[in-house]
């Protein structure tokens, strides 16, 4: 079990790179893709994360991460501000930060059932605008939190796609 143990290096992900949507990220190979969309103006991509619990009757439980890209009318702001008003009440806003010349949210999503977490992290280049919204139920976010602030690290858009990595 400890020789399974090592460190996370963002840099030898594979890279997926959509030069018509002017985007790369990086994840792990252990995130699957699991569903992709992809019109003129729209990309859909979402991916689920290895299985960081079990329920009693032997089911797992992931994490998804749904990346997003849209032709934008404006600027960041109105994207976000679209954004936001899309998601309507049923996701609470925890915090909010700068991040990246974009933002990064923490929101919960509470149901009769169950309660989820969410990391949203927004960005706009050019004329399009981008997220990476991560969720998980509420009793494994910890365990997957520090993933989705890797992952989305990753994320290189517009002009970054030609610039060298660090």
């Amino acid at each position: 079990m400890f020789r399974s143990l090592t460190l996370e290096r963002p840099e030898s992900y594979p890279e997926t790179r959509n030069d018509a949507f002017a985007l790369s990220i990086r994840l792990p190979p252990s995130w699957r893709e699991t569903r992709r969309f992809s019109g003129s103006a729209t990309l859909l991509t979402q991916y689920t994360s290895p299985a960081l619990g079990a329920e009693k009757g032997g089911e797992t439980v992931h994490a998804s991460l749904t990346l997003t890209v849209e032709k934008i009318g404006g600027d960041l702001e109105a994207f976000y501000a679209a954004a936001r008003a899309r998601q309507g009440t049923a996701l609470q806003l925890l915090g909010h930060a700068p991040w990246r010349g974009g933002y990064a949210d923490s929101l919960r999503s509470e149901t009769s059932m169950a309660e989820s977490r969410v990391r949203r992290f927004y960005r706009a280049a050019g004329e399009h605008g981008y997220c990476l919204s991560f969720e998980a139920r509420d009793d494994v976010f910890h365990r997957v939190s520090r993933w989705f602030e890797i992952i989305a690290g990753t994320l290189r858009i517009g002009p970054e796609l030609n610039a060298r990595e660090p």
